[in-house]
């Protein structure tokens, strides 16, 4: 029997037994202010996954728009709220259209005081077995949406995981914020392009990303992540990349929670996680209080708020 149930207390200062614990729990406590909480969330269905793969940067289908708009439902119902303070998005049509559906406004919605009023997404029109019609989303109010490549899908020579020109697509989804993914690439996919026409390049490239090159470079955005001063982050990605950053550090843990790190996503699943850092770092804990015997002191308590 793996996993046992807590056991019923009559104290009411105890909790109760609607939790599961492992046996023999591993424990570990981190200070708040070394750990971050990030939601990492697959994009939802695209033609890709249904058998085109040879599309080019495919849209979602209209069961992916559908699972986005579930999401969105899901975090809304979530209390307390999650309160993400940013999004990081893949720059790929699918994840870009799956983060609109998930944290955009459409229809009556679009007009709440949650929407910037600014579109996040034009108006798609409808093509068999390419697009999916979907009305304009509009952006999310005080919620920043950042474009990056550090967390695109493991790149091959298939065509799907080709990006569009950075001004198509930004013409397309223009309240995106693109500044970094400009500074990371270039207009055309040319780190693409570099994997496609020369399949035997070097160690990095045999017929695509390697398994280790994406690895590091999963390794390289968790570190991003964990330098950024948001404490909350939701990053919406692919399948691949996502599988190949989380099993870096499955080994840490135990089968339950390894279980987590080494499964594959669904099509806009979302798992969350905390990220840690165990060196420490020096972030901000806003939760912190010193006490002693200066800390009834008003110029005391004001010096500790200015350096936190």
């Amino acid at each position: 029997m793996p996993y046992a149930p807590v056991e019923a207390s009559d104290d009411k200062n105890k909790q109760s037994d609607e939790g599961w614990m492992a046996p023999n729990p591993r424990l570990l406590l981190t200070p708040l202010r070394h750990t971050k909480v990030i939601h990492f969330i697959r994009h939802g269905e695209g033609y890709h996954n249904i058998g085109y793969e040879g599309l080019h940067d495919p849209h979602l289908t209209q069961l992916g728009w559908d699972q986005a708009h579930t999401l969105q439902k899901h975090l809304a119902s979530i209390q307390p709220p999650l309160n993400i303070e940013v999004v990081f998005v893949s720059p790929l049509v699918r994840t870009l259209q799956t983060a609109a559906g998930i944290f955009g406004y459409h229809g009556e919605s679009a007009k709440g005081p949650t929407s910037n009023g600014k579109e996040l997404m034009h108006p798609v029109t409808a093509a068999k077995l390419e697009r999916t019609e979907h009305p304009a989303v509009q952006a999310p109010k005080d919620l920043p949406m950042i474009i990056t490549s550090k967390c695109r899908e493991r790149m091959g020579p298939n065509l799907c995981d080709r990006r569009q020109d950075l001004s198509a697509a930004q013409e397309q989804f223009p309240a995106y914020d693109w500044s970094l993914v400009k500074d990371e690439e270039g207009e055309s996919d040319e780190i693409y392009d570099f994997i496609h026409d020369q399949p035997q390049s070097n160690g990095c490239y045999p017929m695509g990303e390697s398994e280790g090159a994406t690895k590091e470079r999963g390794k390289r955005f968790v570190k991003f992540l964990m330098q950024r001063p948001e404490q909350r982050i939701a990053v919406v990605s692919h399948c691949g990349f996502l599988r190949h950053t989380l099993r870096t550090y499955a080994s840490e843990f135990g089968t339950h929670a390894q279980d987590e790190l080494l499964r594959d996503f669904n099509n806009c699943e979302m798992r969350s996680m905390v990220l840690s850092d165990f060196e420490g770092s020096t972030l901000h804990d806003s939760t912190w209080f010193e006490g002693g015997k200066d800390c009834c002191n008003d110029e005391k308590m004001g010096s500790q708020r200015e350096t936190q």
